[in-house]
């Protein structure tokens, strides 16, 4: 696979630049006006390559939208006119390729108004939120291009996951940079270890790893960036802020990596597992050196705290699902508790105050505390709130089954009934004004079913879905430390967390302490431990942890709960698993844990 254009002869250095962008699954026009905008980003810089994250050109993931042929041809069609701006840069841009009726994740390189080459992806990730072999071929092809005489090979994403992977091919054939397009998701914790695999591919094979990695929300994923430059000596020579867009622009001198070479062999991999793999090609570009080349900036690596990733994480997929879907204003119910709290501060930092509407819905058992802390909260953070006391509905309901329900004794149902009225009225402005209202429930919540269907679960998208309790508190003083200023009221912290949906009601009547539930959650969920290794665990803890008889009480909480789980709205991914594409169970199951 050879373009028509011939070389100039081998110099040191190539400019490289990664984009790392904000695109939206769909909407391939816009796309592709970015991509174009940022090429030419790329150009002012002096740059002679830049790459573009995974499926660039239709967002990422597009998710069935690929089985339509429209869709397919659409994003065909935007890729040849991306094509027809792109001068004396090199381009690599993803897009979904076709041929023979299948369909493949592929990287385009675009120069001289032309698609002079195409990479398929090899290694398609098939767990977690990723589904890529129900829809894609594996590529067969390692296209290797020679920029003045400097070989660059590509691959994206799970190509570089792999320990012997196309990498390992075009390094034996050559290579002396490797360019990785990524549309990775963001997961606390993750970018230790996507550092880890960039800085390993580099120290193995000896080679310059340019990784570009996409931002934004996209429904339940947020995607994070930290596109980054490794050095063939196994270091981080810089990377890209996260949860922002941004242009990574390095120069890479291949003198020092041949001395490098020269002192310390590639780690050899045998031929006949490399063929395996795929084949390599080549293909010869003749890239203009640039007559003026700005004086870049010195490379740094962005770092950030953890708890300040997992916050702007939120930020960001709340805003974006927001602007992604077209609403502009958002309504939470208020109640003067924590999780309500962190939700009303993340929607007012992700779209502005003057978008949020708080609503506080008190019922005859909200203590007067609650309503004040509400009031507290929504003043410091400008937030507006609205008081609808529930007591009318409720005693119309109490009315209207009283029939119904003569002989027994009031429970869990007359105390659900509180939370389907408020969640009735909530839907009821939402759908007044269009708005979209965020529901408050939490990790711990959504796992032990201590939420309401049709009640505090109805809602467009569940901000903090996927935060345990735990984590709950750690954001709010998190939050409070970030300024300006402290809008989380410490009282909403301090007090005992509360339903308020019967007398002096708390939730550790119903639940274990939250630092326990937690731990066994993310033991059974995200670990996917059995009950007896979670006991052994919990008994094997030198303060002493969960009982057995509360660590099956919880499993079997979670268990029971999975059908509430279906019907509950997206939200934000932050953990390694969570509840949706991450975790599939059947709910209908004869399996005893």
């Amino acid at each position: 696979m050879t373009s028509d254009a011939g070389s100039s002869g081998p110099t040191a250095t190539i400019r490289v630049a990664a984009a790392q962008i904000n695109t939206t699954v769909g909407d391939i026009d816009g796309n592709a006006r970015l991509i174009e905008e940022w090429i030419g980003r790329a150009q002012e810089q002096g740059a002679d390559l830049v790459a573009f994250p995974e499926l660039t050109v239709t967002g990422y993931p597009p998710e069935d939208l690929v089985l339509y042929d429209n869709f397919i041809a659409a994003n065909r069609a935007a890729l040849g006119r991306i094509a027809q701006t792109v001068g004396d840069i090199v381009a690599l841009v993803g897009f979904v390729d076709s041929e023979d009726g299948s369909l493949f994740n592929a990287a385009a390189v675009l120069y001289r108004r032309k698609v002079v080459a195409t990479y398929r992806k090899i290694h398609l990730p098939n767990y977690g939120v990723f589904d890529e072999r129900r829809y894609f071929s594996a590529g067969n092809e390692c296209p290797i291009l020679s920029i003045r005489g400097i070989k660059v090979g590509i691959s994206i994403c799970e190509d570089i996951w792999e320990p012997v992977g196309p990498s390992e091919v075009q390094c034996a054939a050559g290579a002396q940079v490797i360019v990785n397009l990524n549309a990775s998701p963001y997961e606390s914790g993750k970018q230790g270890h996507r550092i880890e695999i960039v800085t390993r591919l580099s120290h193995r094979n000896r080679v310059y790893t340019l990784y570009v990695n996409q931002v934004g929300g996209q429904d339940e994923l947020v995607f994070d960036g930290g596109s980054m430059l490794a050095g063939p000596d196994g270091d981080l020579i810089g990377s890209a802020a996260r949860f922002e867009e941004s242009l990574l622009v390095a120069d890479i001198d291949i003198t020092s990596l041949e001395r490098l070479r020269l002192h310390h062999q590639a780690q050899a991999v045998p031929q006949d597992e490399l063929d395996r793999i795929a084949e390599p090609t080549t293909v010869e570009l003749d890239v203009p050196v640039p007559t003026v080349r700005p004086q870049l900036p010195e490379l740094s690596v962005h770092r950030l705290e953890r708890l300040e990733a997992v916050y702007r994480a939120l930020i960001v997929g709340t805003g974006d699902y927001l602007k992604k879907t077209g609403f502009k204003k958002v309504a939470i119910a208020v109640s003067g508790g924590i999780d309500s709290a962190l939700v009303t501060a993340i929607a007012a930092d992700a779209i502005g105050a003057e978008n949020v509407v708080g609503v506080a819905l008190p019922s005859r058992y909200s203590s007067e505390g609650s309503i004040v802390d509400a009031e507290d909260l929504c003043s410091r953070l400008g937030v507006e709130l609205w008081k609808i006391p529930i007591e009318p509905g409720h005693a119309a309901f109490e009315e209207m089954l009283g029939e119904a329900f003569e002989g027994t004794e009031p429970g869990l149902s007359e105390e659900n009934t509180q939370a389907r009225i408020r969640g009735n009225l909530m839907m009821s402005i939402a759908n007044k004004f269009g708005w979209l209202v965020l529901p408050t429930g939490n990790k711990s919540e959504m796992a032990t079913g201590y939420a309401t269907l049709y009640g505090d679960m109805a809602g467009a998208y569940a901000v903090i879905k996927d935060v345990p309790k735990t984590l709950v508190y750690e954001l709010c003083d998190h939050r409070n430390r970030r300024g300006p200023g402290s809008p989380i009221p410490q009282a909403i912290i301090d007090k005992p967390p509360s339903a308020e949906l019967r007398p002096d009601q708390l939730d550790e009547d119903s639940l274990p302490p939250y630092g326990q539930l937690d731990r066994i959650i993310h033991m059974y969920i995200e670990e996917r431990m059995s009950p007896d290794l979670i006991v052994q665990k919990e008994q094997a803890l030198p303060e002493g942890g969960a009982s057995e008889a509360t660590v099956r009480r919880v499993v079997r909480l979670i268990d029971i709960n999975e059908y509430k789980r279906r019907q509950s709205p997206p939200g934000v991914k932050i953990t390694g698993l969570a509840f949706g594409k991450d975790r599939r169970l059947p709910i209908a199951s004869g399996w005893q844990r």
